[in-house]
């Protein structure tokens, strides 16, 4: 069975946008969490800078045998900049992923095949 709830927030003064998915996923073998957040906040700027940094990425992955769980998290940080109406904007971005495992059943390795 799988369940998804979406969710959209205005930051304060329309500032930005906050964007939430959810999902949850049960079958036989695993239940399946998955989190995916975009957030992006906006703010009036004079110029572009010369050099922009480029984004920060993190991953980090966690397996845990005695408890039969899997985590995976992606993380994603940056600056762009947009023009419109005569003004720049600088748009600050964070998107993540979060997806969590926990395994109902224990898998184990397979035999040694059999040679007839």
């Amino acid at each position: 069975m799988k369940q998804v709830a979406y969710r959209k927030n205005d930051l304060a003064h329309n500032r930005g946008r906050a964007i939430s998915i959810r999902e949850n996923v049960a079958d036989k073998e695993s239940d399946t969490r998955i989190v995916k957040n975009f957030v992006y906040l906006v703010t009036r700027v004079d110029s572009v800078p010369a050099q922009t940094p480029s984004p920060e990425i993190r991953i980090l992955k966690k397996i845990d045998t005695e408890r039969h769980r899997e985590g995976f998290v992606f993380k994603v940080k940056g600056v762009i900049y947009i023009k419109k109406n005569r003004f720049i904007f600088q748009i600050r971005y964070g998107h993540s992923l979060n997806i969590q495992i926990l395994w109902k059943t224990h898998v184990l390795a397979p035999g040694k095949p059999v040679v007839a």
